[in-house]
Parts: C-alpha cells; sequence; structure tokens
C-alpha cells in the first residue's frame, strides 16, 4: 500500500503543477554555485533545505527523470545543457510527498570546439600566406616572430629562414591558433616554412684532392645536389646526427672537372644554380725545390693539416722571415713575417685545397706543398 500511495502522490503532483496538497513545509534547493552556467563534467551538488525541521525523505529529479538515494543533497558530473533540477519531499517513510521544491535550470558549456588549421605551410622571404580555422574567436600566434609572423586574420608573412628543427621539412615555424571560453582553452598548431631562393653556391674549396671531399652549400636549403660525372666526382649526404642537419659532400674520384647543380623548386620559385670544380692529384702536384740553406732546417706540420700548422724555420743568418701562401693558381691567400729559430702556429682559415707556402730570408728560400682537408 505505502508503494502505490507514494506513486498516487506523485501523480497528483504532476496534475495539479507539484503543489502540495497537505500542510506540509515547503523546501527549497540550492547548488552553491555563483552561476547556473556550468562546464561540462563539473560536479555540482545540490541541496534541499525543508522549510520545518524533521525527519524527511527526499527525491530527486534530473531532467524529467527520478534520480539517486533519498538524501538532503545529490551530487552529479553528468550533467547536460537545460537541465532542470527540482526535489519531492516526502515523509520520512517516503510514503507520502508532503512538497516539492523550486526548480533550478542548468546550462553547460564545453570546451572550445576548434577545428584544424587549413592553409597551404610555406612561405617565401617577403610574401604572404593565409591561413584560417572553423572556429571563429580565436588567437593567433607565431612562435618565432624573426622568422614569420602572424597577424589577427591568419596571413602569415615571411621573413627570415628560422634557425634548427624542423624535421624532414626543413626549419620551420610554428603557428598556433588557441581558442578560449570560460571552461578552458584549446589550440591546434601548424608548421610554416619559410624559404629563401637559391642563391650561388658556396663551396669549401674550387678543388678536390683524389679521395677527398668538399661541403656543399647554399642558402636556400631543401634542394637536390647533381654532379655532371659521378665517376669523377660524387655527391653524398653525410650525417652527423640530431640536431645537427645533414651535410652534402662532393668526393673526388677520379682527376677531371665536374659541374655541381643545385636544383630547388620552393615557395618561391624553380631556380638552379652551378658551378665547376675540379678534381687533382694532390701527390703529384709539382713543387718548387728547395734553394739555399734556410731549406736544410724547415719543418711545417702537420700536412695536410686542417688549416691550422706548425712552421720551424732555422737560420744563422737572419731573425725573421718571410711566409706565403698561394693557392694553385698562384694567388697569394695569406702573407706574415715570422721569427727564424723560433715555432709559428698557423690559423689559414682557408678554404680546402691544395697551398703552396714559401718561406723567404734574403737569399734564403724554401717552399712546399700543404693540403688543407677538413
Amino acid at each position: 500500500m505505502k508503494k502505490h500511495s507514494l506513486l498516487l502522490s506523485i501523480i497528483i503532483m504532476v496534475m495539479f503543477g507539484f503543489r502540495s496538497y497537505a500542510s506540509a513545509p515547503i523546501v527549497t534547493i540550492s547548488s552553491g554555485l555563483t552561476t547556473d552556467t556550468i562546464c561540462s563534467g563539473q560536479s555540482v551538488t545540490f541541496t534541499a533545505t525543508p522549510g520545518i525541521a524533521g525527519s524527511y525523505g527526499y527525491i530527486w529529479n534530473v531532467g524529467g527523470t527520478y534520480v539517486g538515494a533519498s538524501a538532503p543533497t545529490y551530487t552529479t558530473t553528468t550533467l547536460v545543457n537545460g537541465d532542470v533540477i527540482y526535489c519531492l519531499l516526502t515523509n520520512a517513510a517516503g510514503d507520502t510527498i508532503l512538497g516539492v521544491s523550486d526548480s533550478i535550470t542548468i546550462y553547460v558549456n564545453t570546451l572550445p570546439a576548434i577545428s584544424p588549421i587549413t592553409g597551404i605551410d610555406s612561405v617565401c622571404i617577403g610574401d604572404s600566406i593565409h591561413l584560417s580555422d572553423a572556429a571563429p574567436g580565436g588567437l593567433w600566434v607565431s612562435t618565432n616572430t624573426t622568422a614569420a609572423t602572424i597577424s589577427s586574420d591568419g596571413t602569415v608573412t615571411g621573413l627570415a629562414i628560422p634557425t634548427g628543427g624542423g624535421g624532414a621539412g626543413g626549419p620551420s615555424v610554428r603557428i598556433y591558433y588557441i581558442l578560449t571560453n570560460t571552461c578552458g582553452s584549446d589550440s591546434v598548431r601548424i608548421r610554416v616554412y619559410v624559404r629563401a631562393p637559391a642563391s650561388p653556391i658556396t663551396l669549401t674549396s674550387g678543388t678536390i684532392c683524389l679521395d677527398s671531399a668538399i661541403t656543399l652549400t647554399d642558402a636556400a636549403p631543401g634542394g637536390i645536389w647533381t654532379s655532371s660525372d659521378s665517376t669523377i666526382a660524387s655527391v653524398a649526404l653525410t650525417f652527423t646526427g640530431p640536431p645537427n642537419p645533414p651535410i652534402e659532400k662532393l668526393t673526388g674520384h677520379t682527376v677531371g672537372t665536374v659541374t655541381v647543380t643545385y636544383n630547388l623548386t620552393n615557395a618561391c620559385g624553380v631556380y638552379s644554380e652551378t658551378t665547376n670544380v675540379s678534381v687533382i692529384n694532390c701527390d703529384t702536384v709539382a713543387a718548387v725545390h728547395n734553394v739555399v740553406s734556410i731549406a736544410n732546417d724547415c719543418n711545417i706540420y702537420p700536412n695536410p693539416s686542417t688549416g691550422i700548422f706548425n712552421i720551424m724555420a732555422r737560420s744563422s743568418r737572419y731573425s725573421q722571415a718571410n711566409c706565403t701562401v698561394a693557392n694553385i693558381v698562384g694567388e697569394k691567400v695569406k702573407g706574415l713575417i715570422i721569427n727564424t729559430n723560433q715555432e709559428t702556429t698557423i690559423d689559414m682559415n682557408i678554404p680546402t685545397g691544395v697551398y703552396f707556402i714559401t718561406i723567404s730570408a734574403g737569399d734564403e728560400k724554401y717552399t712546399t706543398k700543404m693540403v688543407i682537408m677538413q
């Protein structure tokens, strides 16, 4: 009978707009919130407060469904937008409805609904591209404003090639789109590669010794290097490991001359640069023979060297000597005065290749070949 009595009470309450049909105390509910808007998944505790102290039962209703055990409080994390919450107050036995509370409507916000960024991912220095996102109202941010900037409407302007990072596509700038509401922030990102037109090829030397190598570089990365005859000199990547990028090397195999070509296609256009490199046999390059006594006790080492070597020129007649370094075609690349009978260290800082070092003092002269290698 108690079960049927409670059911009848609920039906009567619904039919008459939840008006109490007994001289029951009024019951009110509260959420403890300062606003009726919450974030999805937020925990909310509702509390029922009878108008008259006593022993009661409680039937909670959320969104038209009766939920929870009989208790003056009800806690949930599963509210959805527009849920209406109220409480029925019963007697202690739970078989008679004494009253119905006021109701609270809860509005639920979710995290921003952000979308993937759309747009091309490469920009030439001095040019602009446009990025967009389907979710409006966000903030665009560039992580490297010296390489690329982005305006509030998603316009990216290329300024300079970024230094370091970027993976297989080369150095890049991370562009973020950040969307924020009362429930927090979410973001998406895209890598934008800043490109430059190809420039004249840079070589560490215009000549290579047999079985030696020089480094090939261009100010604009991402192109393809080729040799006109790989039997004379071939191009290959040398991997030094992260974070360093791979290095392009040209290695000499047989005596001859090749044309090295750098082809590049990027956001700036299509480019091709060429240069000639000669492969020589450094062991058979003729050296000027020693002339007089200073050559009898002159030591230059190490040879080959990386460009830093030591000279010891002994002389009983002169306290100083002229030291001249010339390239393979006879052009002077360095000149200095050294003290005889005293070891001098020279740092050339010149491209790899074959050079001739001449030491002269008065009528004494000594010339020898020096090979600079990496």
